[in-house]
């Protein structure tokens, strides 16, 4: 696929698969919505989930997109940075969340963050759109 294919693709809400290690080594896969911003990826999770140990172990991660019925996927290798501070990452949150048609109150909003201790995942691609794998026809 092309940067502009990649970047409309991206652009659909849609789930990544989300690949951690687990302290053994094994791979360590969860379906989670997310945000591309042009440079990074936005993922929440909650200090309770298991990907909030190992991320905080091990930063390594890798995303699978993919669409099933198009034949298209995207494969993003990357480092995570785990982002609890709500209020200087808020606007992430905001923009993952009406991604997918969850747009709320920003009291409200803010307030679920802080009691689900959630955290976001701050994704940052090892390598430049162009070098990513990817495959499919045009969506």
């Amino acid at each position: 696929m092309s940067r502009e294919q990649i970047e409309a693709f991206l652009a659909e809400p849609r789930n990544a698969m989300v690949g951690a290690i687990r302290k053994d080594g094994r791979p360590q896969m969860t379906p989670n919505w997310f945000h591309w911003d042009g440079s990074r990826f936005y993922i929440s999770t909650t200090k309770a989930r298991r990907k909030y140990e190992n991320f905080s172990r091990d930063p390594r991660v890798q995303l699978a997109i993919d669409d099933a019925t198009g034949f298209r996927t995207v494969l993003v290798d990357g480092t995570v940075e785990l982002r609890d501070d709500h209020e200087a990452v808020f606007e992430q949150f905001k923009a993952l969340r009406a991604k997918y048609g969850r747009e709320q109150d920003d009291e409200a909003f803010l307030a679920e963050l802080r009691r689900d201790e959630r955290v976001l995942l701050v994704i940052t691609p090892d390598k430049p759109i162009d070098e990513w794998t990817s495959w499919g026809p045009p969506g």
